[in-house]
């Protein structure tokens, strides 16, 4: 975060995090959408996230105007060292889980990989603002959130439910790590 006492700012880096084409870019476009923005994105030719994708909620909290920079990561193994740039000074992580059955291992190696990126910047999972988001909950192959939760959530996160590609639980998402966030600033600054 970078707080400004004389403009009365604080800005807040909220990251979406998780395995390719689990939904973190389609969650960051519906929060743009719902703002009639556009994201600031860079894609492959196959329209996957290459370095990252960017946009941003404003909020007033007491006196000062909060910022929160919202990112997300490239979700493919050769591009880590870009994914692990865009963690670095993360206030807040939203994981982002595709629900699917067949997706279940490589939902929890990214969890790893989370725990690792936040090492690098030594940030540890256990105290760190996250929330996972169950997404693609409309799939037939959709695991039931109590599989998720005991197979993905040792830390017992808080979590939503979204279909993301239809903006369901879109905003509930945000909303949520917005206030996580908030609370653990809240605590640093007592």
């Amino acid at each position: 975060m970078i707080i400004d006492h004389f403009k009365k700012t604080v800005k807040f880096k909220i990251v979406y995090h998780g395995p390719a084409l689990a939904g973190k870019t389609t969650n960051v476009s519906q929060i743009a959408k719902l703002k009639g923005e556009d994201i600031l994105s860079f894609n492959t030719k196959e329209e996957r996230t290459l370095v990252f994708d960017m946009t941003k909620e404003e909020r007033n909290v007491g006196d000062f105007k909060a910022s929160f920079l919202i990112y997300t990561v490239p979700g493919q193994h050769i591009y880590s060292d870009i994914r692990k740039m865009v963690m670095r000074g993360v206030d807040g992580v939203v994981f982002v889980v595709d629900s699917s059955e067949g997706r279940l291992k490589e939902n929890k190696e990214f969890i790893e990989v989370l725990s690792e990126d936040l090492k690098l910047y030594g940030k540890e999972i256990e105290s760190t603002p996250i929330l996972l988001q169950y997404n693609k909950r409309d799939l037939p192959q959709a695991l039931p959130v109590e599989v998720l939760q005991k197979e993905l959530n040792p830390f017992n996160f808080p979590y939503t439910e979204a279909v993301a590609l239809e903006g369901k639980g879109v905003q509930e998402t945000l909303e949520e790590i917005i206030n996580l966030v908030l609370e653990n600033f809240g605590r640093l600054i007592k």
